[in-house]
């Protein structure tokens, strides 16, 4: 009788794995209809001038209660960071981005946003994307901010603006 080797399972065990990998289900996506009104602060460094410049731009804000689904997800946290060219009058620029959800899951974020000034000075952006990696990966994101300057004549000065804080909402879709 022949001993037992482990040599001509290996064979055997690989022909298996790779039979299940072609009768395995798709993996499907998890559905996402959620809208979270929040507060959001950037910074701005340098400052935005009435003068278009390279800029590079931090966000960070808190969101919740969130209403859609997933039931389960009350709150989220954002943290952004990007440059672009930017001005008080208008600018767009490329941002990474992340969501801490309350259940402790990450979404990661790639979006451009879209600086447009109001009469009043606020600052209206408007980050729209995709989710790249993590929870609800290759949903639609849309985060809409009305940021008021405190720097009322900032725009005016060298030094420019350098921080806006405001209401915000985050809506994110997807299957």
């Amino acid at each position: 009788m022949r001993p037992f080797s482990h040599s001509r399972l290996a064979p055997l065990f690989s022909s298996f794995v790779a039979t299940l990998a072609l009768f395995a289900a798709p993996a499907s996506a998890e559905s996402v209809l959620l809208t979270c009104p929040g507060i959001v602060q950037a910074q701005y460094s340098p400052g935005m001038t009435n003068a278009p410049r390279m800029i590079t731009s931090t966000a960070s804000g808190t969101f919740g209660p969130c209403v859609g689904v997933p039931l389960s997800l009350l709150s989220t946290s954002f943290v952004a960071g990007g440059m672009g060219t930017l001005s008080c009058v208008g600018g767009s620029n490329q941002l990474g981005a992340q969501l801490n959800w309350s259940d402790g899951s990450v979404s990661h974020l790639d979006t451009s946003i879209l600086i447009t000034v109001r009469p009043l000075g606020e600052v209206v952006a408007t980050y729209s994307g995709t989710v790249v990696g993590g929870r609800f990966q290759g949903a639609s994101v849309l985060i809409t901010f009305v940021l008021a300057q405190t720097q009322v004549l900032g725009c005016f000065t060298e030094e420019g603006v350098t921080a806006t804080v405001g209401p915000t909402v985050l809506t994110i879709t997807g299957s």
